[in-house]
């Protein structure tokens, strides 16, 4: 079959982008793939070479200074998107075309395109979604004829409103064979630099436990709106020698390798993928409860730690027991490494690969690679 991928840019680091990347190297095996962006910069994670990656050359640029002039703008972007997508469906003739999230799915409705057509892998949770988000869920899903989500709690929650879906979990993009030796005084954190990852909230409580006077270092890579409030908090604390702020690398497995603990402190999570190949590479994981990823990644006192939201003694507390126990960081490390390996990519390209053959095969005009 041939596929179009859409989706706005392949630019960042984030874990959306490398799930997708993911995807396509999957259905890539089987199927002519053709990627379509918004822009034209390339994929910060490899594509296959096989992958042609066409761009609208649609570049958005809001007016921060002016809600008006936002919406405006946001406005005309919509349409002048959809009429250049609407150009390159009718080029191309896909017989299925992947969306990620409900704005592109709306997108793709507007276009005229058949949605029984179109598969739709979702990325976040429904919790994390605005009012406008949460009314397309709810107009447009149930129509789907394919809809994967990665976390059993979305996967419940659609199929409590009627919306039939599969649950599919984000592919570890690695498993190396050998894992962190865990006597290196790093704490680590990845993730982008917003609200919803709390890296502030993170500073605070590394601020109030016992790592300071044990020389440990707290390291976040990323990239977000919120770096320089983050690090103006650093220096405010005074923790310039200890907390470290460094940019996207496409070397983040050597990163994780390299560190000794993995804390998250998101408030809401689609998956959590950074704390999946975290537990890959044999780090000891904390993590607050949230909706919704985590508590399918984590057994709790098992394979890392979960903690009740707002719980911010006790996620001192379990913090503080890693740091000043060697012991405890490879008992958990060991399980953590077990835990994950069900989230290896064979077994997900496999289930990709077959729900797609098993949901459009009636559609298959064109031979299959």
């Amino acid at each position: 079959m041939k596929i179009i991928i859409y989706f706005g840019s392949m630019k960042p680091a984030g874990g959306i982008e490398r799930v997708i990347s993911k995807h396509i190297q999957f259905l890539v095996e089987k199927h002519e793939i053709v990627l379509i962006t918004n822009d034209n910069h390339p994929s910060f994670y490899k594509l296959p070479d096989s992958v042609s990656h066409e761009s609208l050359d649609v570049v958005l640029k809001l007016d921060m200074s002016s809600k008006i002039k936002r919406m405006w703008q946001l406005f005309f972007s919509f349409f002048e998107t959809k009429k250049k997508l609407k150009e390159k469906i009718k080029e191309h003739n896909p017989d299925v075309i992947y969306v990620a999230g409900p704005f592109a799915l709306l997108l793709i409705y507007f276009t005229r395109f058949s949605i029984q057509k179109v598969m739709l892998t979702e990325h976040s949770s429904f919790s994390a979604y605005n009012f406008f988000y949460k009314l397309i869920v709810y107009t447009l899903y149930g129509r789907l004829k394919l809809l994967t989500v990665p976390t059993t709690d979305d996967s419940r929650f659609y199929y409590s409103k009627g919306i039939e879906n599969h649950y599919l979990p984000n592919p570890l993009p690695f498993y190396p064979d050998i894992t962190s030796t865990l006597k290196n005084k790093v704490i680590l954190n990845v993730g982008r630099l917003v609200d919803d990852k709390r890296q502030i909230l993170l500073i605070e409580l590394w601020a109030k436990s016992k790592a300071l006077k044990s020389g440990w270092a707290l390291k976040i890579i990323g990239e977000g709106e919120n770096e320089k409030k983050i690090k103006k908090l650093v220096l405010k604390l005074g923790l310039s020698k200890s907390v470290i702020i460094e940019p996207n690398t496409k070397q983040i497995k050597e990163e994780y390798l390299k560190a000794s603990i993995f804390t998250l402190t998101s408030r809401t999570e689609g998956f959590g993928l950074a704390l999946a190949e975290a537990m890959a590479c044999g780090l000891p994981c904390i993590s607050f409860n949230c909706p919704s990823g985590p508590k399918d990644i984590i057994s709790h006192n098992y394979s890392g730690y979960l903690i009740d939201e707002e719980d911010y003694i006790s996620y001192i507390e379990k913090l503080d027991e890693l740091i000043l126990n060697y012991d405890l960081r490879k008992s958990i490390s060991k399980n953590a490494r077990k835990d994950i390996s069900k989230f290896k990519e064979t077994q997900i390209n496999s289930k990709l690969n077959d729900l797609v053959y098993n949901t459009f095969s009636k559609f298959n005009k064109k031979a299959s690679k």
